[in-house]
C-alpha cells in the first residue's frame, strides 16, 4: 500500500514519501544541535545507521515517513507509524533550520492527521512530546491534541476522530 501514497497537500505544502536522496537533506536537519535535543534519541546519527533505518523503513506496510515540501523544495519532515488497530502514532516533526516559523510544521501536521483519518481511516492518532517542548506543545493542542498523561519527561497528547468531528 505505501507505494501507491500520491503526494497530497494543502496548496502551500505538499507532504511525499521520502526517497533515499531525501536522506543526506534530513540527517543534516535531524544532527543539528538545536533539533536533537527534542527527540527521545539526541545521539547524532551516522549516515551508514540512517540508511540502515531507512532500508527497514521502506519493507513496514505501518510506517510513511515523509518529506514536506513548499514550491517544490523541502522545507520539513512529519511521520505516521506503528498503525494498529485504528491507531497511530504521529511524529519526526522537523523543519529546515531557514525555515523554521513559517508554519511549515502545523501545515504538515494537519495534512498528516488528515491523512490518517480521511485515508487511512484511523479514529485515533497519538503523540509523545518532551515536558519543556512548549512551542511544539502548542502546535500540537492547536492541531486538536488533547494531553492525556506525563511519564518520564514526557507528555503523551491524543487526537480522536470523533472528538474533532
Amino acid at each position: 500500500m505505501k507505494q501507491y501514497v500520491a503526494p497530497f497537500g494543502d496548496g502551500t505544502v505538499v507532504l511525499r514519501l521520502v526517497e533515499e536522496r531525501d536522506l543526506e537533506t534530513i540527517l543534516a536537519w535531524r544532527n543539528r544541535d538545536e533539533a536533537r535535543v527534542w527527540f527521545k534519541s539526541s545521539d547524532r546519527i551516522a549516515f551508514d545507521a540512517h540508511l540502515a533505518w531507512y532500508k527497514r523503513y521502506c519493507q513496514k506496510e505501518d510506517d510513511f515517513f515523509f518529506l514536506v515540501e513548499a514550491n517544490g523544495q523541502p522545507v520539513g519532515q512529519c511521520g505516521i507509524y506503528d498503525i494498529d488497530n485504528g491507531s497511530a502514532e504521529v511524529g519526526r516533526f522537523l523543519v529546515a533550520p531557514e525555515m523554521a516559523g513559517q508554519g511549515y510544521i502545523g501545515r504538515s501536521c494537519a495534512e498528516v492527521v488528515r491523512f490518517g483519518t480521511r485515508f487511512l481511516k484511523l479514529s485515533y492518532l497519538f503523540l509523545e512530546v518532551m515536558e519543556q517542548n512548549t512551542k511544539a506543545i502548542r502546535l500540537y493542542t492547536r492541531q486538536g491534541f488533547v494531553e492525556e498523561g506525563r511519564s518520564g519527561g514526557l507528555i503523551r497528547m491524543g487526537f480522536s476522530r470523533d472528538r474533532a468531528s
